[in-house]
């Protein structure tokens, strides 16, 4: 089948981790033999006014991308300027992709903007659309004017809704008719098992070893939670014998905020900066837990990402977490320090089998399986 993949979050020369995921995504759909292309429109923030940009490659994974760039000084206008964004990309679909393609299911990702998007292509080109969804913010989106009530047919009009957790079905839930409830169907993220494999633990008894990946910047309600957990871990520190060392994975600009935390509450931390994937998965091999105290999540890559090196999980208890951690891979905590330091204490005296963690992860979100999963949705559409 001829699949239309249709994202405003992909990766860019300039940002190449935006939306990695969807990319990713779509990687495992090719995988299945379905011919994939796909087209994105992705807004820049910048000094100019307005400057669009238009390129079309053929990826690492053979997958045809037509990327249009948008660079303004009115970047959130534009992004909501939907019926704009629709021109450019059926414009762009018409001119490069349609007289040598033509699509049996447009896919779409995200509800807004390119779910929208691709609810109104779908209607002018009379094809079946599917609609990807990832995001944090359903709640808030469907509370503005306008771009809500769009948001509400792309949903109801689509054959197929894929969001990649169960939490984040019932966020979807409450916004369309109880006769669409037979659309959905939960798809996970992929996750990489050529980078995050399981590799044997070299335990030393004299220290802990944790790792936290996230981006840690100001936000007015920020989601990640990591002065909890230091805060918990120089408690910890004074009840065990081992030495904690805290790796922290990630940049932004709370970062100088949170050294200087941990070196008033004697807490050993490395902040490392960015890493590639591939070093990230080095640095989880080495931990015997990774942690993540968090308000909000979707899915939680980088926790499955550390699950499938067979690293145990001591992480927050919310949201689509729940779906992923069970007693025999992690420990759920509440978000009060006082939890976190028995959820902790919890993690340190339970015997984890750290193969069978990676086993039982990689058999369900793996690219073949994630890509046979979407296959799937696309045959009950022929």
């Amino acid at each position: 089948m001829n699949i239309l993949f249709l994202s405003s979050w992909y990766p860019t020369k300039t940002n190449p981790n935006f939306g990695v995921f969807v990319k990713e995504h779509a990687h495992a759909i090719e995988t299945t033999g379905n011919d994939i292309v796909v087209l994105a429109i992705v807004i820049h923030r910048s000094t100019r006014i307005y400057s669009i940009s238009l390129s079309d490659n053929i990826d690492e994974a053979r997958v045809r991308t037509v990327l249009i760039e948008l660079n303004t000084c009115f970047r959130d206008i534009l992004y909501h300027a939907v019926p704009l964004q629709y021109y450019l990309v059926k414009s762009v679909f018409k001119k490069k992709i349609q007289p040598n393609f033509n699509p049996d299911i447009i896919h779409s990702n995200v509800v807004f903007p390119a779910g929208i998007i691709g609810h109104w292509l779908s209607k002018s080109l009379k094809k079946p659309h599917v609609i990807t969804e990832h995001w944090t913010r359903i709640r808030h989106f469907m509370k503005t004017p306008i771009v809500s009530f769009w948001g509400k047919k792309a949903y109801e009009s689509a054959a197929r809704i894929l969001p990649v957790s169960f939490y984040l079905q019932h966020e979807i839930m409450p916004y369309i008719s109880n006769k669409h409830i037979n659309k959905f169907r939960v798809i996970g993220n992929v996750i990489d098992s050529d980078i995050f494999f399981y590799e044997e633990k070299r335990q030393i008894k004299t220290e802990l070893k944790l790792c936290s990946i996230a981006t840690w910047t100001h936000l007015k309600d920020p989601a990640k939670q990591p002065e909890l957990l230091i805060h918990a871990l120089s408690e910890l520190q004074k009840e065990i014998n081992q030495t904690i060392i805290l790796t922290m994975i990630g940049g932004g600009d709370k970062v100088p905020e949170l050294k200087k935390l941990c070196a008033d509450k004697l807490v050993k931390a490395d902040f490392t900066g960015y890493l590639e994937k591939a070093e990230i998965a080095k640095r989880l091999q080495d931990s015997d837990f990774f942690v993540h105290p968090t308000k909000v999540e979707t899915f939680g890559v980088v926790v499955a990402e550390a699950l499938l090196t067979g690293t145990p999980v001591i992480c927050s208890n919310v949201c689509a977490l729940t779906e992923l951690i069970s007693q025999s891979n992690g420990i759920l905590c509440e978000n009060n320090v006082e939890d976190w330091i028995r959820g902790l204490k919890q993690a340190i005296n339970t015997k984890f089998d750290h193969k069978q963690i990676a086993i039982k992860v990689k058999h369900k979100y793996d690219k073949i399986n994630i890509g046979k999963a979407i296959n799937s949705v696309y045959q009950e559409l022929k």
